[in-house]
C-alpha cells in the first residue's frame, strides 16, 4: 500500500485530498499545525509547524509520497514587509524545511501544490512556457519554492512535480467564488455586463486526480503543470450559472463596466478616509473583471489527465454545502 503524507490536511483542498487518497487505497498521514480532530478514521495525525524544522522530525519516515499543500495564502497588506516575510517564511522556507525532512526520511516523490500566481498575470491564455516573474509576496514565495524543489529534487534523485492549480471550486469553497455566490443569493450582487474576460477554474476532485497522476507517472518528474478544467469562464457566465443554480431569474438589466470602475474608485477614496478595508474597491474590481486564463494541455498530453467536472456540474453540491454553513 502506498503511504502518503499530506500537509494542509485540514484545509479546503487538503481535507478533500485526504479522503480521495483513502479511496485510492493510500495509507495517509496528515501533518497539521493544530487540531485535526475531524480527520477521517484511520489517518495518522502528526503535529508540526513548517517554520520549525525540529517539529517536522520523523514526519516523513516510511512515507512514499509527500503531497505538500500547507502554506499561507492571505492576499491583503501587500505593501507590508512583515506580511511579505510571513509568505517567505511559510511558503518558501517552510517548503525547504519539509523537503529536507523528506530527503532524510527517504521519500520517493514530492508533489507540490503551487499556484498560477507563481508567474505574473497576463491578459492572454498562458501555458508553462510563460516565465514572467510574479510581483506579489505570495507569488514570489511560491516561485522560489518551485525553483528550490526542482533543483533539490534533481540533486537527491527525488521525483518532484509542481502543480499550479487555477482557482479551485467545490463544496465548502471560500474566497471570491463563495463571496460571489453568497452575494447573489442575498440579492446584493449587482448584475454584471458581458465583457469577454476569461478565467480558469478547477474542481476539487480533478485537482486531486492530477496530484495522484503526478505522483504515479514517471513523465511528471521535474515538471511543472498548470491544472484547469479546460473551460474559460467569463464573469457574466459565472453570474448566470450561479443565478440559475440558485433558482433565481436573470435580471433584464446590468451595470456597465464604467459603473463598476466608478464604484471601485469610490471604494478606494472611502478607504483612505475611513482607514479600513471595504468590500469593493479597485482591487476587487480587477479580480471581478480581469482575465486569468491558463492552458492545461501539457498535463493532459503527458499524464493522461482528463477533467471530469466543470463548475455548472458542481454547483448543486456547492450550493448544498453553502446552505449548511
Amino acid at each position: 500500500m502506498n503511504k502518503a503524507l499530506v500537509t494542509g490536511a485540514t484545509g479546503f483542498i487538503g481535507s478533500y485530498l485526504v479522503n480521495y487518497l483513502l479511496r485510492e487505497h493510500y495509507q495517509v498521514r496528515a501533518l497539521v499545525r493544530t487540531g485535526g480532530n475531524l480527520l477521517p478514521a484511520g489517518v495518522d495525525k502528526i503535529t508540526g509547524d513548517l517554520t520549525q524544522p525540529a517539529t517536522l522530525k520523523n514526519s516523513c519516515d516510511n512515507i512514499d509520497t509527500v503531497f505538500h499543500l500547507g502554506g499561507y495564502a492571505h492576499a491583503f497588506k501587500e505593501g507590508d514587509p512583515a506580511f511579505a516575510e510571513k509568505h517567505n517564511a511559510i511558503n518558501f522556507e517552510g517548503t525547504k524545511n519539509l523537503f529536507q525532512e523528506a530527503v532524510r526520511g527517504g521519500v520517493r516523490s514530492f508533489i507540490y501544490f503551487s499556484s498560477v500566481k507563481a508567474v505574473a498575470d497576463s491578459p492572454q491564455n498562458i501555458d508553462e512556457q510563460w516565465q514572467q516573474a510574479p510581483l506579489s509576496p505570495y507569488g514570489i514565495a511560491k516561485r522560489n519554492a518551485e525553483k528550490y524543489l526542482l533543483a533539490a529534487g534533481q540533486e537527491h534523485g527525488i521525483h518532484v512535480c509542481i502543480l499550479r492549480p487555477a482557482l479551485v471550486y467545490g463544496p465548502g469553497c471560500k474566497g471570491n467564488l463563495y463571496a460571489m455566490l453568497r452575494a447573489i443569493d442575498k440579492n446584493y450582487f449587482i448584475p454584471v455586463p458581458a465583457i469577454g474576460n476569461r478565467r480558469s477554474l478547477i474542481s476539487l476532485a480533478d485537482i486531486c486526480q492530477a496530484a495522484v497522476l503526478a505522483a504515479r507517472h514517471t513523465n511528471a518528474k521535474g515538471k511543472i503543470y498548470f491544472v484547469t478544467d479546460g473551460v474559460d469562464y467569463s464573469t457574466r457566465q459565472l453570474y448566470i450559472a450561479m443565478r440559475e443554480a440558485l433558482g433565481k431569474r436573470l435580471p433584464n438589466w446590468h451595470l456597465p463596466l464604467a459603473g463598476f470602475k466608478l464604484l471601485g474608485h469610490l471604494g478606494d477614496l472611502a478607504e483612505k478616509i475611513l482607514r479600513r478595508r471595504l468590500p469593493f474597491n479597485s482591487e476587487s474590481m480587477g479580480k471581478l473583471f480581469d482575465s486569468a486564463a491558463y492552458n492545461s494541455q501539457l498535463i493532459q498530453q503527458e499524464l493522461g489527465f482528463k477533467p471530469d467536472y466543470d463548475l455548472k456540474k458542481c454547483l448543486p453540491e456547492i450550493i448544498a454545502a453553502y446552505r449548511q454553513q
